[in-house]
């Protein structure tokens, strides 16, 4: 499909069982041999900037702009070969850009004066759509620092691994759009760098890398902090079962010694000697309480609880 604009320029845009178009569209352009192969072979990110010569500064290469985060095997790319009269795009669905409406795109493209202003309209509507994605990621992380804050339970840390994961993924897409931006400047020059559409996408770019990067930082802090309760949370247990098996230790040495099976025993006659026996065990047991209470070994584990039980801690 053939757009053309005001300034005299165009957009061919085809699909990927168009190869025989692309090659009478271009086929007279020194690197097409290069970029045909390109198409039928590369299904990654790739960039190319074959500078100026009779034909003309051209960029060519392709861009991964879809990728699930738990599905490495599950993402889109797409084809481009861009210079000053034309650009031209193998395999993008613009429907994947939920934002994008085409009719206002195609105005704006209208105002372009080159070609390679008008494919940085397209770029950075691609942009828009990560930034739809980093803004519903931003309300997972909210709500994630919500639920570490009110109710931090062990899956938690599951979840923010995920997320930084899912920020990472967003960040992959961002970077090759990041060179794209070099390379267009290595390529056309002043030619771009003064056009309007050009440096509205730079500003996107910069909007997305500085997001990303205070969303790292964010994860990041809640890592730390999960970690640091995760660790908190495994030396009060360890504290707690520790102080609960010294409390203990005089019962079970009382219980093992008139748990023995001997035929002469001193106490096995004596008439009060099971009440004598729980008195002992009780009165150990308070005992050694009452030392680790007064040496502060016990520390304020029951008294922690009962705060959180209560909202006292703020």
């Amino acid at each position: 499909m053939e757009h053309r604009f005001k300034k005299n320029w165009r957009w061919h845009e085809f699909n990927f069982d168009n190869v025989e178009e692309i090659q009478q569209l271009i086929a007279d352009t020194p690197v097409y041999n290069h970029w045909s192969k390109h198409i039928t072979e590369r299904k990654t990110n790739f960039l190319h900037v074959n500078k100026k010569d009779e034909t003309g500064s051209v960029l060519y290469g392709s861009l991964v702009y879809y990728q699930n985060p738990y599905n490495q095997n599950d993402y889109k790319w797409f084809h481009f070969f861009v210079s000053t009269s034309y650009f031209v795009t193998v395999g993008f669905d613009l429907s994947l850009l939920n934002r994008t409406n085409r009719e206002t795109m195609y105005k704006e493209m209208d105002q372009c004066h080159s070609a390679q202003e008008g494919f940085f309209v397209l770029v950075g509507e691609l942009l828009n759509n990560f930034l739809d994605g980093i803004d519903k990621f931003e309300y997972k992380l909210t709500k994630m620092r919500r639920d570490v804050q009110e109710n931090n339970r062990t899956y938690l840390l599951d979840k923010i691994y995920d997320l930084r994961h899912e920020l990472l993924n967003w960040n992959d897409l961002a970077i090759p759009v990041e060179e794209l931006k070099l390379a267009a400047e290595e390529a056309f020059l002043d030619d771009i760098t003064q056009a309007t559409e050009y440096r509205r996408t730079c500003v996107r770019i910069e909007r997305t890398f500085r997001l990303i990067q205070h969303y790292r930082q964010d994860i990041d802090t809640l890592l730390n902090l999960e970690e640091v309760l995760s660790s908190h949370r495994g030396n009060e247990i360890m504290k707690t079962l520790t102080v609960f098996t010294v409390i203990f230790t005089p019962a079970m040495v009382l219980g093992a010694i008139w748990g023995m099976n001997f035929k002469y025993m001193p106490e096995l006659h004596l008439k009060y000697g099971y009440l004598y026996s729980l008195l002992i065990i009780g009165f150990s047991t308070v005992a050694v309480y009452i030392w680790l209470r007064m040496k502060g070994w016990t520390g304020d584990l029951l008294q922690k609880r009962k705060n959180i039980d209560r909202g006292k801690i703020r």
